[in-house]
């Protein structure tokens, strides 16, 4: 009777451990991933219309995005919430302003350590700034392409799957969206994959390429516009949950219904932060949870 109470006790405590506010789900990987010594926490920031995913372990934390310049103020409030000084890794997906507007405030308070972008040149006066810091503070930074493999953290790797090398989008002209930073996190059995706002053309050249795309969530290309998120795509990721940013009312009907019908379609959670707020994602490896702001 004993020993039945104390496997009891312990088979409840195991099922608690995600409990609360958010739904906990279990990770069913085939890869060699195991339990991880500490959670990894990743969280799609509230920062209206634009990209902020901050994501933490053991204390250190890395940046993919970081809103536009609207919401800089905001961007600061969280980096002082989570007790951000330091930032290991920063990805600037593309040049666009809501996704790398933000990055001053990440610059007046933090310290970085190491910045990837895809490597676009853009006339921004956004962009020019960014580079002039960079350069200034001396702080390394290096472009990413397809195939590429390095350490978001310490035990977190991201494997970039594109933009390609053999992309025809290049240049001052080019279609900055179609040259998205997007990439595969890895923690234990748990994938996530960030696509930046990768749209039709870019899903379909990462697909070509023959990249392992498939991933337990999906942070939605482009703020869930209609362009993004193909049938194709969504098959070859099979996402049981996608992230969506994107600001309350905003002018670009983001997310589209296209979209959300698609995702409706294939049975798939779909978490805003328009409607929700900032949302997070806690793992351990095995199981993950997802808690909502609101």
């Amino acid at each position: 009777m004993k020993r039945f109470i104390k496997y009891f006790l312990c088979l409840l405590i195991s099922l608690c451990v995600f409990a609360g506010t958010g739904c906990g789900f279990d990770v069913f990987g085939s890869g060699s991933g195991t339990a991880a010594d500490a959670p990894l926490i990743i969280r799609m920031l509230d920062i209206g219309q634009g990209d902020a995913i901050l994501i933490e372990r053991n204390g250190k934390f890395a940046l993919i995005d970081t809103g536009d310049v609207e919401h800089r103020p905001r961007m600061a409030e969280y980096l002082r919430k989570y007790g951000v000084k330091k930032v290991d890794t920063v990805i600037i997906t593309h040049p666009h302003g809501d996704h790398i507007g933000g990055m001053f405030s990440v610059f007046a308070n933090a310290e970085i350590r190491q910045v990837y972008d895809n490597g676009v040149p853009t006339s921004l006066s956004t962009y020019k700034t960014y580079r002039k810091i960079l350069d200034k503070r001396k702080i390394p930074r290096r472009t990413l392409r397809g195939g590429e493999k390095i350490q978001l953290l310490d035990g977190v790797p991201f494997t970039v799957v594109g933009p390609l090398e053999n992309s025809n989008a290049r240049g001052e002209n080019s279609r900055q969206n179609n040259e998205s930073i997007v990439g595969l996190l890895k923690y234990g059995n748990f994938t996530m994959l960030f696509t930046g706002d990768a749209e039709a053309e870019e899903e379909a050249s990462i697909l070509k390429s023959g990249a392992d795309v498939k991933s337990i969530v999906l942070k939605a290309g482009h703020h869930g516009s209609k362009t993004s998120s193909t049938e194709e795509f969504l098959h070859a990721v099979s996402p049981k949950a996608v992230f969506i940013s994107c600001g309350a009312g905003n002018n670009y009907g983001h997310p589209s219904r296209q979209t959300m019908k698609r995702l409706e379609k294939w049975g798939i959670d779909v978490y805003r932060t328009d409607r929700q707020g900032t949302i997070t994602l806690t793992t351990d490896g095995k199981r993950y949870e997802i808690t909502k702001e609101h």
